[in-house]
């Protein structure tokens, strides 16, 4: 019955193709649409309406200044034929998406797109192969009008798209059958997209596919995770006339009415209204997961009470980038109608949240109990006084936030935590070990093997209603932890009584999600094979209740504790908002010298209340992370919080394994978690730090000790090779912008937004600034600098590529040639000393870095992998100000072939430069501005002015020398650093790149992989919406093998307008 379902369903909106499976044909129309993100006028996760619940009418209560649910959007539909007659119905999932296109390797996809809209747009795939005349983006790529056509499409015209999908687009081996890519208009993205044009292009291997789609599910669902910005759609000024009677002016200016049309949607649904997600249980689901949008769309997926696997992980929690998609399979297990949500704070509160139901479709399936051990554990709610910071920091940076004053709380506030008891008395309190002191603010480490079953006796002994909710169990939908209107299944004896009674029938929250203060509730979860609280989860997790649960596989667990580790650690990373805590009151009144004095929505206040803590310390002040040379080490690694928590840890001096991955550093998001494993061999006191600058300034820092435990002294590797750079920091004039001609073309006949970061009219810097970089010279007489050739003129801003092999020994002689004091270290090498020496201004200082073995790229790493080097005297001031540079390391038989010789090398750094946090800011003021206004740097649009969105330095397609042939190979080294805006996803148009490790984010490198096949000049960016409105955006050009990339119609002829002669050498 469910597979008959299935059927219907695929066909309505499967595709018209030949019979062979191999040409797929789509016929698309572009219309505008009225759009209401609430259609049953409910919050159908708290079973309220929107009139009455105080978060969902911030965005969806229609007002005298407020657009309300509805907004005028433009949609792709499908129809049967070119005659537009009869439109092939979509199922109510999709919600404002377009159809589902598919595609398996080998088949060429043909859409037919006409815009009956008011405006131009037009259909560009991610995943698929396709020429210049097919790409479907418009952007200066010195193409001719033949080749143009597709690039915009005009209100009433047609045109016809070839696309295809060959072996180089397709899934891998270690992929799963289906991949997740989507579709969209490229005129003007931001705009088009917000305004609704995306859809879902599923890619598949060979002989996946059938009439039904994936011949090895039942049902597949396409959900966009998006943060759909209504101010950046083309229908904003109409949308307001339409729904607003008397606008105030300066309407579109006003923060509150902003906000409001931020709609954080699912398909485009807010609040539980997404419909249509019904299955079976039983039946195995394709979920094909997307997220697109701006630097907020950082989405941690959470299907309650369901196991998933992805990417040959198992896992209830998906994590999913702007512009990213991926696929996930699932059996669905226990009936019932189970939450669906992003788990970001922010997120959550705002309406990202649905429901999926499991019908019992099959009364006699019966699913077998796992057969493992009983682990019991007794635990309670309590509140008590924490201290973040035990120890007060001398760092001024702290003041803010640890420093008790009249309107300050300082570093004391009352929390609530998960206690473990020995009985269910809840008398005797299980006391800590030595090896448990690191926990902090954590709850007991709850660890359980596959197959086992998990009961927690839970007492609630605080002041309020509490819960536990899990994550990597499975559970029946009686004992979800969560606070949602569960519509628990009926028995038919009591249906049949209540309709006798003709009584409505009432829903009540099941004990286990509403846990009263002073009661107890018994949890019982099953650990699957393979493989937070939450009656209100934002407030309870920021109030301190979270701990952790550890899944290990059979036979991995020895008297409750990890076999064939020596140490095992766990930390949480977050940002405690305690203006978001139950108890903020309290703690103003207990804490604030002068309580009346505080204003809870002054800045500054909130501010200082916002802690970014491991484990509920910080500043150095986490206990207990010591360690011996040698030991094996587990870390277990997660998060928590809100858009601001996508946390990055790394670890100074030791780096470890993930997923057989070498890195030293690793992203953390919201409600998901790593495990890592580390032998540390370097001695010493070293940090573990979130990076990320204003986590790092607001203490996200600890230090862990390795020692020497053993008079056995392990033979120490044998350096085979040393190699010497002579580098030295120099300040320079650095314009990000030098030509303006590839902008101006991008933006004919519209307003740039490059205005604001690039002129100086209106009291504005420009697009000039003093910087200070590192360079190359010859020898150490520091006298001639290496002149760089054409294959590392990319590098722009960044100092030279420094390359070492495993077994090399790298010295840097290092000339200070600029103003203040700086140095030069680098991630991932072993140093004499955890310390890095200053240099001072004209002194020159050798730093030694060792390339051992536990520093270079795995076999099952890329050949190849990228650091970072940078200056450490102020990691965040240093480097706005410009010094970093890329450190390529190799496996060391690998690179015996020659690696110059074989391979295309491009190093690229995403950053959004901040001028503000420059040393040389005041000196850029005083030279380029005359007479600079009072407070100017206070001001948010000079702030903003100064904030430059750059790819090696460079921004609105400045960078030059991305040249390669067809066939050549080719590594993109990408290095991403900077603050909590730097979420990057790298988009190639045209090509696509294979890489091994995991994602790439804020403070993260990697390297990918590509052989380049199709000639022509393309489009490279971030897909982040402020970052292409800003600039991160780049041209690479392919050249058939033996033509160089100045040949006639192949170079940009505005290139000829650079009047800094550069030196040109190509191959």
């Amino acid at each position: 019955m469910c597979r008959l379902g299935l059927r219907v369903v695929l066909l309505l909106w499967g595709t018209v193709m030949f019979v062979s499976g191999m040409r797929r044909e789509y016929v698309l129309r572009i219309e505008e649409v009225s759009w209401n993100y609430a259609p049953s006028g409910m919050n159908m996760i708290q079973n309220r309406t929107l009139q009455d619940d105080e978060e969902a009418s911030v965005f969806l209560k229609k007002g005298l200044q407020r657009i309300g649910p509805t907004y005028k959007k433009a949609v792709y539909k499908q129809y049967t034929d070119g005659t537009y007659r009869t439109e092939v119905q979509k199922p109510d999932w999709l919600g404002y998406m377009g159809p589902v296109l598919m595609a398996e390797e080998g088949d060429t996809v043909v859409v037919q797109l006409r815009n009956a809209a008011s405006r131009p747009y037009s259909i560009h795939p991610h995943g698929l192969n396709y020429s210049k005349g097919n790409e479907g983006a418009l952007y200066p790529d010195n193409t001719g009008p033949e080749l143009k056509r597709d690039d915009s499409v005009a209100p009433g015209r047609t045109v016809i798209y070839e696309w295809s999908l060959p072996e180089s687009h397709s899934p891998t081996s270690q992929d799963s059958n289906c991949m997740t890519r989507f579709y969209h208009s490229h005129v003007s993205p931001p705009r088009d997209i917000n305004s609704g044009l995306i859809g879902p292009l599923i890619v598949c291997k060979k002989g996946t596919l059938d009439l039904h789609g994936d011949r090895s599910g039942d049902y597949m669902y396409a959900l966009l995770f998006m943060v759909t910005d209504e101010n950046f759609s083309w229908y904003l000024d109409e949308n307001i006339r339409t729904y607003i009677t008397n606008p105030a002016r300066g309407l579109k200016e006003d923060e509150d009415f902003i906000e409001s049309n931020k709609m954080h949607g699912i398909n485009g649904f807010l609040y539980g209204n997404l419909p249509g997600l019904s299955m079976c249980q039983g039946n195995k689901i394709h979920w094909h997961l997307m997220a697109l949008g701006n630097e907020v769309d950082m989405h941690s997926v959470h299907f309650h009470g369901q196991i998933l696997t992805t990417l040959n992980h198992h896992t209830d929690t998906i994590s999913l980038f702007p512009a990213s998609g991926t696929t996930a399979e699932m059996v669905a297990d226990t009936p019932g109608h189970w939450l669906l949500t992003c788990t970001v704070n922010d997120h959550l509160m705002a309406g990202m949240q649905a429901l999926f139901e499991i019908k019992k479709c099959f009364p006699n399936v019966h699913k077998p109990r796992p057969h493992g051990e009983l682990r019991q554990f007794f635990i309670a709610a309590e509140e008590e006084v924490w201290d973040y910071a035990p120890t007060v920091p001398t760092d001024s940076e702290a003041d803010m936030f640890v420093t008790r004053g009249r309107n300050r709380i300082g570093s004391r506030y009352k929390k609530v935590r998960y206690v473990e008891y020995t009985d269910n008395t809840f008398m005797t309190k299980m006391l800590r070990s030595p090896e448990e002191q690191h926990l902090g603010i954590l709850g007991p480490v709850l660890r359980a093997e596959e197959k086992d079953t998990i009961r927690v006796v839970f007492k609630n002994k605080a002041s309020r209603a509490y819960t536990i909710q899990p994550h990597g169990v499975q559970y029946s939908i009686e004992q979800d932890g969560t606070l949602y209107h569960n519509e628990l299944e009926e028995s038919y004896t009591a249906k049949k009584l209540r309709e006798l009674k003709r009584e409505p029938r009432v829903v009540t929250p099941p004990p286990a999600a509403l846990v009263k203060p002073g009661t107890l509730h018994t949890y019982e979860w099953l650990v699957p094979v393979g493989a937070g609280p939450c009656v209100d989860p934002v407030k309870d997790t920021n109030s301190g209740l979270v701990g952790p649960l550890l899944v290990c596989r059979p036979g991995s667990l020895k008297k409750g504790v990890q076999k064939n580790y020596n140490k095992e650690y766990h930390l949480m990373a977050t940002v405690f908002d305690e203006n978001l805590s139950w108890y903020l009151d309290d703690n103003i009144k207990t804490y604030a010298t002068v309580p009346t004095s505080v204003n809870k929505e002054e800045e500054g206040f909130v501010e200082s209340n916002k802690m970014h803590a491991l484990n509920g310390f910080v500043y150095r002040n986490l206990p207990g992370l010591t360690m011996c040379k040698g030991d094996k080490v587990t870390w277990h690694l997660s998060g928590l919080g809100s858009e601001a928590d996508i946390n990055t840890l790394y670890f100074q001096g030791n780096r470890f394994l993930y997923r057989q991955n070498r890195r030293d550093t690793i992203s953390v998001f919201p409600h998901i978690s790593h495990t890592v494993t580390m032998e540390p061999d370097s001695m010493g006191q070293f940090e573990v730090v979130c990076p990320t600058v204003n986590h790092y300034r607001g203490g996200m820092r600890a230090n862990y000790t390795v020692e020497k435990c053993s008079m056995f002294q392990r033979q120490g590797e044998v350096m085979l090779h040393s190699k010497t750079y002579y580098i030295a920091a120099m300040e320079t004039d650095w314009d990000y912008s030098p030509n303006r001609t590839w902008e101006a073309e991008m933006f004919t006949g519209q307003e740039s937004p490059a205005r604001v970061f690039l002129d100086q009219q209106g009291g504005f810097i420009g697009s000039r600034y003093k910087k200070v970089v590192y360079r190359q010279y010859t020898n150490d007489k520091f006298t001639k600098q290496v002149e760089r050739t054409a294959d590392m003129e990319h590098l722009g801003i960044m100092g030279p590529m420094i390359h070492a092999n495993v077994g090399d020994k790298v010295k840097v002689v290092f000339k200070n040639m600029a103003t203040r004091p700086y140095s030069i270290h680098a991630n991932g090498v072993k140093t004499e000393t955890p310390d890095v020496h200053q240099t001072q201004p004209g002194q020159t200082h050798t730093y030694t870095w060792y390339v051992n073995k536990n520093t270079g790229p795995t076999t099952e790493q890329e050949e190849c992998s990228v650091s970072a080097y940078y200056s450490t005297v102020d990691v965040a001031k240093d480097l706005y100000s410009g010094l970093i540079g890329p450190l390529v390391i190799c496996r060391r038989s690998w690179t015996s072939l020659g690696l110059k010789k074989e391979v295309e090398e491009f190093a690229l750094l995403f950053l959004v430069f901040d001028e503000n946090e420059s040393w040389y800011l005041d000196e850029n003021i005083r030279t380029h501005i005359r007479n600079p206004r009072t407070n100017l740097k206070d001001d948010e649009t000079f702030i903003e002015s100064n904030k430059m969105h750059a790819i090696n330095g460079y921004v609105y397609g400045n960078v030059n020398g991305l040249n390669m042939e067809v066939g050549d190979k080719v590594y993109w080294y990408l290095m991403g650093m900077g603050n909590e805006v730097d979420i990057h996803t790298v988009h190639w148009h045209g090509h696509s790149v294979e890489y091994k490790s995991c994602c790439f984010c804020l403070r993260s490198v990697q390297t990918v992989k590509m052989r380049p096949q199709y000639a022509g000049t393309w489009l490279l960016h971030c897909h982040v919406t402020d970052h292409i409105k800003a600039g991160m955006e780049a041209l690479y050009t392919v050249t058939e093998k033996g033509k160089e990339a100045n040949g006639a119609g192949d170079r940009f002829r505005w290139i000829q307008m650079i009047k800094v002669k550069r030196r040109m050498v190509f191959r």
